[in-house]
């Protein structure tokens, strides 16, 4: 009798077991098309005509016709950045850095990326922006219009770059409140890591090698800012790498968990999180400046 009553309860498990695989991925399709419906909803509040789309393992892509034939070459790098990112930030097995798909929506015009922050995110647009991205479930997104001055990257790498800031958000933790520096400087230094090649990657090495020798830039410098916006983007992404890909890497982790809130300390500095951490200051700048003159 008993073996005959195992026999029951392992035939039942096993039957029971494609059933969940099945219901699990019924609610991942679920979600997907929720977030496709949302992008379609937030899409018509902006008079944009209609959007071109283009669905790939981790994001759902929307444009104006007129970037059609953008579409695939930007789902392929926005992938390659979910790559190098997803691998250096070493998110527990098995788990994955969002629910469902990131949007990204690239804008042909700043008119419409315009309309996007105040009749979908909410709120006022800064002076000088040309991209944006928010990290929590209910509003994840990453959208990003044409560069508005020379030293500001083109749409699709700033889709990359905010692709990966919206991963090192996530990694930290929603609630975490990571200075913007570190938040746009890791996606730039993502992309560094994605297209090392690249001439946006070699132009932005040799500015930050540049600001360092010529101007005698420092690390504190950026983390205490503000820096010209013409170099902020560059300085920014070098110590970012330096953090996330370079000598400091091994203390990267500890570094995002010492931005944790705390009991009435919402928001840290980077000393905050240096102090709370332990991670010896004196030794960063040394470091960082002959890093930058070489990176690896």
């Amino acid at each position: 009798m008993r073996r005959c009553s195992l026999l029951v309860v392992l035939a039942a498990l096993a039957a029971a077991a494609p059933a969940r695989a099945d219901e699990v991925e019924d609610k991942a399709k679920a979600l997907v098309a929720a977030q496709k419906k949302k992008a379609e909803a937030n899409w018509a509040l902006l008079a944009a005509g209609e959007p071109v789309h283009l669905e790939t393992d981790h994001f759902l892509i929307y444009a104006p016709k007129a970037l059609e034939k953008t579409l695939k070459d930007a789902g392929t790098l926005v992938e390659s950045e979910y790559k190098t990112g997803r691998e250096v930030l070493n998110f527990p097995e098995k788990t994955e850095p969002w629910k469902g798909k990131l949007t990204v929506y690239l804008f042909g015009e700043r008119a419409q990326f315009t309309a996007f922050v105040r009749r979908v995110e909410k709120r006022r647009l800064v002076s000088g922006e040309t991209s944006s991205m928010m990290a929590a479930d209910d509003v994840l997104h990453v959208a990003v219009s044409p560069p508005q001055n020379k030293w500001e990257w083109p749409a699709e790498a700033q889709a990359a770059e905010q692709v990966g800031a919206a991963l090192l958000q996530r990694r930290a933790g929603v609630g975490t409140i990571l200075p913007e520096w570190l938040v746009s400087g890791f996606g730039r230094a993502t992309y560094y890591r994605t297209l090392p090649k690249h001439e946006l990657t070699l132009a932005d090495r040799r500015l930050a090698a540049d600001l360092v020798a010529k101007k005698k830039k420092t690390a504190r410098d950026i983390w205490t800012g503000p820096l010209e916006a013409d170099e902020a983007g560059a300085l920014g992404g070098a110590l970012a790498d330096f953090f996330a890909y370079g000598p400091g890497a091994p203390n990267f982790e500890k570094l995002l968990e010492g931005f944790k809130p705390e009991e009435n300390v919402e928001k840290k500095t980077m000393e905050q999180a240096l102090d709370k951490t332990k991670i010896n200051k004196e030794k960063i700048e040394p470091n960082w400046k002959s890093w930058v003159a070489s990176p690896k």
